[in-house]
């Protein structure tokens, strides 16, 4: 008998609130990417130095790992269709700020407020995808592809909006707030009774997922990528401006093709998932992104810019959702698993561009991006060591 597709097993509603939450991805990948984009452009009309740019971008990522401390308990209270409704709220009011004044102050909280709207709703997908795909990385790939269509599209829309005045990213940030009162909209209709946060698990057991070591190794894997993914996304475009090596419409164009290869490799590990372990595949993207971002970070001429971009975009491209299947089923077993897991894993992703944005101030951007190569050697190692859930079954197998 053959065997169906994740979208052919799903009923009617299943479809469509799982549609949903690809097209919600696909708007995070928009305004997400946007923030990085138009970051110069802010920091000029406001005046910002690297180190405000730099709190900027980590007050984003820690709201997105805050989120991950309450996204999960929240539900139990209000429902999971109420707690995504409201949440997915948080980052388009963020925008407004954005809008309406430079304070430092001001800004920074709207920043977090991005981020803790953007972690809610990347906890209830990934949530919902994995607990209807049993953990399958194939579907969890798909989710994160859509995330790169609009991520792709974000670069196009900023050079779209600025290329004749550096003021129009405040028009992206209107068509990013019109994307969200569609999004709000589209979410109303959704059924979401498969993915019912539940304590079906016994309260002395609520926290079982802690004693599990491929969780730990996936956290671990998840805190070292975020440590750089957060830190190329949020200065990617002030790193290829400020290079010397290309000129402001060509950064955007550039990075529009860095998302372009995520995008293919995203929908390439989804493909090649089922039949390869999550473990395999970590190995091999772990090894692409030390080499190509180290083929960015020197790069001298354009040539190899644009290899090491291709190169760094498809080893970036499959890390979360494979890195999310690496800890097997544990996820579908324990509401607040992935909740835990974000918030721990993205602590990455607020040190990293602080970091970088303080010794941007005393050296510039170009030598401050080099200390990306720590997490990445790091990252490498880890995952030769990583033996996933996959590894661990085989393990109590033989004990038993």
């Amino acid at each position: 008998m053959e065997k169906k597709s994740f979208f052919g097993s799903l009923n009617r509603n299943d479809r469509y609130m799982i549609g949903n939450l690809f097209f919600l991805y696909l708007i995070q990948g928009v305004y997400v990417i946007l923030i990085g984009s138009i970051l110069p452009m802010i920091k000029e009309e406001y005046r910002l130095s690297y180190q405000i740019g730099g709190y900027l971008i980590s007050a984003h990522s820690t709201g997105n790992i805050v989120a991950g401390l309450f996204a999960g308990l929240i539900p139990l209270v209000i429902g999971i269709k109420n707690s995504l409704m409201i949440l997915n709220l948080l980052p388009y009011i963020g925008f407004i700020i954005a809008l309406l004044t430079g304070n430092p102050f001001l800004l920074i909280f709207a920043f977090l407020l991005t981020g803790l709207g953007r972690g809610s709703v990347s906890n209830y997908n990934n949530q919902a995808v994995s607990t209807l795909s049993g953990g399958n990385s194939s579907p969890l790939n798909a989710l994160h592809g859509f995330f790169a269509i609009g991520a792709v599209t974000a670069p196009l829309i900023a050079l779209a909006c600025t290329r004749n005045n550096s003021s129009g990213w405040r028009l992206t940030v209107y068509i990013i707030i019109g994307l969200g009162i569609i999004s709000v909209i589209t979410s109303s209709f959704m059924k979401m009774d498969s993915v019912t946060y539940s304590r079906s698990e016994s309260q002395q057991n609520a926290f079982g997922f802690l004693k599990e070591g491929p969780y730990w190794y996936s956290i671990g894997i998840m805190f070292l990528y975020q440590c750089i993914e957060a830190s190329v996304m949020g200065w990617m475009v002030t790193y290829y401006e400020e290079s010397g090596i290309l000129a402001s419409g060509a950064s955007q164009l550039l990075t529009s093709l860095l998302w372009v290869t995520i995008l293919i490799g995203r929908f390439g590990c989804s493909a090649i998932g089922g039949r390869t372990s999550s473990v395999k595949i970590i190995r091999a993207l772990t090894a692409g992104i030390l080499i190509f971002l180290c083929l960015v970070l020197m790069a001298g001429r354009l040539p190899m810019m644009l290899l090491g971009t291709i190169g760094l975009g498809l080893s970036l491209s499959g890390m979360y959702g494979t890195t999310v299947s690496n800890a097997g089923d544990v996820f579908g077993r324990y509401p607040l698993a992935m909740g835990i897991f974000v918030t721990l894993s993205g602590f990455g992703s607020i040190i990293t561009p602080s970091i970088i944005g303080t010794i941007a101030e005393h050296t510039g951007i170009r030598v401050s991006m080099r200390v990306l190569l720590v997490p990445a050697v790091v990252l490498l190692i880890m995952a030769v060591f990583n033996k996933g859930a996959e590894g661990n079954k085989k393990k109590e197998t033989a004990m038993g």
